[in-house]
């Protein structure tokens, strides 16, 4: 009886978004050109050029510059291995979902193990810096606010990643193997790059589609941006950028969308980690964890 309520409910949804899709057309097609031209200024700029760094630093071993600079901190700190502190590092300036595909071609190359990687998708989830400045930017005027949430999303990875400290990374033997030849690489990251890209564009289209169609039931300006942020963090901080309500109370809905990041992205890693078969459950524990931390330290500050 349950699964039979449940295929039914899932299929008159189905319906009625549709009748919605003919019966306000323009409306969606409007929402649909948004969110290309919000991945084209917003998010493909930032990853394209990260997903193809990160190829090419892998394949020419860049964890040994790692491993004699930020890996002497990171060991006794978090107990990383030096493939691990590489990870972490990448991670901190590409964002994501750049650093599990970067997990992702690791565990398939063999040379991190699947337990290993659902644990350190858990730490690394940062948005690129780049890309969370100049969109918090466009709500707060006083650049320490904004500097003060971006402070706290590191902090609370940060603080993620000492948890695990104890945690048995396999230390997997290092092979000597010749890099892949530049005009050989690059042919192969541009395809996964853009196939990557174009998985994260549909799946950003497709939960600001669902965002627009809860714009029909849901009149009430301040509860539509919280569901609005919590399917699709951008869009859910744009509305947020127009809502007439106390700077206090925007900058605890921030932290709470930039630390859960949004259902949108949680689908781009589970369906970029799922060739692998990664542990999705420890992400999404940590991102709850972190957004009710982040929601929690700003009420108590405010």
């Amino acid at each position: 009886m349950k699964s039979f309520l449940k295929r039914n409910g899932i299929l008159f949804f189905i319906f009625f978004f549709i009748f919605l899709l003919f019966r306000y057309n323009s409306q969606f097609q409007r929402c649909l050109l948004n969110g290309c031209i919000l991945f084209m200024e917003n998010v493909f700029p930032f990853l394209f050029p990260m997903l193809i760094l990160n190829d090419f630093l892998i394949n020419y071993q860049f964890e040994f510059l790692i491993e004699k600079t930020f890996h002497k901190l990171f060991k006794p700190l978090f107990g990383f291995t030096p493939l691990v502190s590489t990870i972490f590092v990448l991670s901190l300036f590409s964002g994501t979902p750049t650093n599990a595909y970067l997990i992702t071609n690791l565990v398939k190359e063999k040379k991190l193990k699947k337990e290993d990687a659902s644990v350190i998708l858990t730490y690394s989830c940062f948005l690129n810096p780049l890309f969370l400045y100049s969109i918090l930017n466009t709500i707060f005027s006083n650049s320490q606010w904004v500097f003060s949430i971006m402070a706290l999303e590191y902090f609370f990875n940060f603080l993620i990643a000492f948890f695990y400290r104890k945690y048995p990374y396999e230390e997997i033997k290092k092979e000597n193997k010749e890099p892949i030849p530049f005009f050989s690489l690059l042919p192969k990251s541009l395809k996964k790059s853009l196939d990557t890209l174009l998985l994260i564009l549909g799946t950003i289209l497709f939960y600001l589609l669902l965002c627009e169609g809860l714009n029909f039931f849901i009149s009430n300006t301040l509860i539509n941006c919280l569901l609005n942020g919590l399917l699709e963090a951008t869009g859910g901080l744009i509305k947020l950028s127009f809502l007439n309500i106390s700077f206090y109370l925007k900058r605890i809905i921030a932290a709470l969308f930039i630390s859960f990041m949004g259902f949108s992205i949680h689908t781009q890693i589970k369906n970029i980690i799922l060739e692998e078969q990664i542990s999705y459950k420890p992400f999404l524990k940590a991102r709850i964890f972190q957004a009710i931390l982040s929601a929690g330290c700003f009420i108590i500050i405010s």
